[in-house]
């Protein structure tokens, strides 16, 4: 085997690593909702040969195709993609005090839009006391609540970089004025989002040398949404020496 074979099949092992654990989490929900290949394939619309790659590692969904999965197999995208299972927990024993929520490695643009790191991984977790969930959140429950970081400055002074968002990933929909963690050709955004007329979507930034745009009725294929930000932590220090 010569040394450019050798490359090759090492990056085709780590590029199919890279899949690995989508494959496996997919695989165990096909098992427990007792869906084969061919009916993943005739649920989401894909060639058999591409739900099969699907459940190999070989392949991933994108966006659009993830709900789609998710939904054929009675999951979430959010589990499936990330691992976070926002109806319980990895399998490890949890303090009965305090409520999980678990910082993905993964950014949204406040700016021109980021395309994310596909495969982000779990980076740490924070405990919240459940007395204080209320407080803190203005709700009893932190079932799909996950953390991303703010990347960008388009929604400054609002949000900025490096600052600590909760999103609810279980808002997959336009529900009222507030700002979306969302995918839109091909980019993620965290942008204020407002219906005006016309069936449009406004799409805002905070901060005023980012001009507005729209989203059209015709284009809403084309919208994904990954949650709605319902908290943020700033992450900004100050310099004094």
């Amino acid at each position: 085997m010569t040394i450019l074979e050798v490359n090759d099949k090492l990056l085709l092992m780590v590029e199919n690593k890279k899949y690995n654990d989508f494959a496996r989490r997919l695989t165990e929900r096909m098992k427990d909702a007792g869906v084969d290949v061919k009916q993943l394939s005739d649920s989401v619309g894909v060639s058999y040969e591409m739900a099969r790659r699907y459940t190999l590692g070989t392949a991933k969904p994108r966006d659009d195709k993830m709900e789609q999965v998710a939904n054929a197999v009675h999951s979430t995208p959010v589990y499936l993609d990330y691992g976070v299972d926002i109806y319980g927990s990895f399998g490890e024993e949890k303090n009965k005090d305090t409520v999980t929520v678990r910082q993905i490695e993964a950014f949204a643009s406040a700016g021109d839009g980021y395309i994310n790191n596909p495969f982000p991984e779990v980076i740490r977790s924070i405990e919240i006391p459940k007395e204080r969930v209320y407080e803190l959140f203005g709700r009893n429950s932190l079932d799909g609540v996950i953390i991303i970081n703010a990347d960008g400055d388009s929604m400054s002074p609002t949000l900025n970089p490096k600052d600590l968002l909760f999103v609810d990933t279980k808002i997959m929909q336009f529900t009222g004025d507030g700002i979306y963690i969302f995918n839109f050709e091909g980019s993620t955004f965290i942008k204020r989002l407002q219906r005006v007329k016309g069936r449009k979507l406004a799409v805002i930034s905070d901060n005023e040398f980012y001009p507005p745009f729209h989203i059209e009725d015709h284009e809403m294929h084309e919208l994904y949404f990954h949650g709605k930000l319902i908290r943020s932590l700033p992450m900004s220090l100050k310099q004094f020496a």
